[in-house]
Formats: C-alpha cells, sequence, structure tokens
C-alpha cells in the first residue's frame, strides 16, 4: 500500500534503524533551513524622509510660537476639542507637507536658532567639551538635509530651548555689565527696589538664593525661603554682609 513500508523480510535491529534514519533526515533538514517551519516576520518599513533644512528649523520656530512652549506629547481633550493641543513634532510635520506656507520671519527666526546650535563647533575647536544634548543638537545644525524622523524630533524641542539660553545669556550679561557699583558699606541696614534675575534653589539648605538688579544698576544677592519669579519687582529690607565681585551680599532680607 502506498505510503507504508513492507518490514515483513526485516529484522527489528533493520526496522529500529530504519525509523532512526527518517529522524536523522528531518533534523538535517531543520539544521539546514531553522525558518523551514517558521512563518516570515512582518518588519515595519522605515519612513523616509527628505528635507531641507532651513524649512525643518522654520517649522519649529512656527510650532514654538503656536504652542508658546515645547509640547512633547499631544494633548487631547474630548470633552472640548477646542482645547486639544498638538505636539511640537506634530505641527512641524504637517507645516513640511507645504513648506510654502511658513512666514518669512519665522524663517529667519529658524536661521538664527540653527545658528546658534552650529556655533557649538568652534566651543569644540577651542577644546571645550558639550554635554550630549548639546552635542546631538549641533551635529543636527550642521546638516543641510534633513533624513531622519529622530532629526525632526530633536529639531522641534529646540527653538524653546534656545529662548532659554538666550534669557539666561541677557540675565548674565545685565549681572557682568551692571555700573552701579556696590550698595552701602558692610552692616548698613538697606531697603530696596529690585527686579528679580536669577534663582536658584538649594535642596541642602532648602533655601532660594535670587539675583537682583536696582533701578541704580546695582546687582544684589541674598537667601530667601520663598520663591519669586524672574520678572518680578520687590521691595526688600536687609543688611549689608560683604561686597563680592560685581555684586553686594545682603543678609536678613524681608520682602515687604
Amino acid at each position: 500500500m502506498s505510503g507504508f513500508v513492507d518490514v515483513s523480510g526485516m529484522t527489528s535491529e533493520d526496522v529500529r534503524r530504519m525509523g532512526h534514519a527518517d529522524d536523522y533526515d528531518q533534523s538535517r533538514t531543520f539544521k539546514r533551513n531553522p525558518y523551514a517551519y517558521r512563518k516570515p516576520m512582518n518588519k515595519t518599513p522605515k519612513i523616509k524622509i527628505n528635507h531641507n533644512a532651513d524649512d525643518v528649523w522654520a517649522a519649529a520656530v512656527v510650532a514654538q510660537r503656536i504652542n508658546g512652549a515645547y509640547v512633547k506629547l499631544s494633548q487631547i481633550s474630548e470633552s472640548d476639542p477646542a482645547l486639544t493641543k498638538k505636539s511640537n513634532r506634530m505641527i512641524v510635520e504637517s507645516l513640511l507637507t507645504d513648506p510654502t506656507t511658513i512666514a518669512d520671519e519665522d524663517r529667519e527666526l529658524g536661521r538664527k536658532v540653527r545658528s546658534h546650535y552650529q556655533a557649538f563647533t568652534f566651543k569644540i575647536l577651542q577644546g571645550k567639551q558639550l554635554n550630549e544634548f548639546n552635542n546631538t543638537a549641533m551635529l543636527i545644525a550642521n546638516r543641510d538635509v534633513i533624513t531622519s524622523t529622530y532629526d525632526v524630533a530633536v529639531i522641534a524641542s529646540l527653538p524653546s530651548s534656545y529662548e532659554k539660553a538666550v534669557k539666561s545669556n541677557d540675565v548674565t550679561s545685565r549681572i557682568n555689565f551692571a555700573r552701579g557699583g556696590f550698595i552701602g558699606d558692610v552692616n548698613d541696614k538697606v531697603t530696596l527696589n529690585i527686579e528679580v534675575l536669577k534663582q536658584v534653589y538649594s535642596q541642602k539648605f532648602a533655601t532660594w538664593y535670587l539675583t537682583g538688579i536696582t533701578g541704580e544698576d546695582q546687582v544684589v544677592f541674598f537667601a530667601c525661603r520663598e520663591n519669586y519669579d524672574v520678572g518680578n519687582f520687590l521691595t526688600i529690607t536687609g543688611k549689608v554682609k560683604s561686597h563680592r565681585e560685581n555684586s553686594t551680599q545682603l543678609s536678613h532680607v524681608k520682602v515687604l
């Protein structure tokens, strides 16, 4: 009968060997082609993009202006669609479908943001080390064509970082170039009207350290238990503790 082997003339040893031969052949077949009995895996194809770098940087500026900050994940409101906020990256990708809709002023600012990170190249040439974030931003800023969705995502976040850097540089400049001189003498009690320029929190001492500037362009530095936002105008009283560099350090400060 088809499919059966006549074993009537075989010894039990012959039958055993024949069975082993079948197992051996199956084993060899599997080793030669280990995927013979597996279904092929479906791989998700990579998204291919090719954008002019200036278009991407300009679109990132538009996204920052629309959201007013860097929004990493879209915020969806089912109850009120008007409150739905798209992520910066999603806005950028939408604008890149038709870059001609991007305004000239956004393109100009986009070039400034890009140039800011391109300039980090000179810091490296001067022997300075960049952190991982700034190093990545520098490398991407020097690419004229963007072919990676990862690069698009990074660029979408950079206008926000640029704004913070510009503000920080402005504050540093105001402090370094203040020409008002010192306030009073050590141990003098003073009352001042100041603008808060900088705030730093110390977890170790559970204290805020504030830097401010008076209307006479005099820099003051003091510790405070409460936090006051940068840009706030305060009236304070305190005691002159010391004069250092370009600022006057105060103690026993009270906000009126």
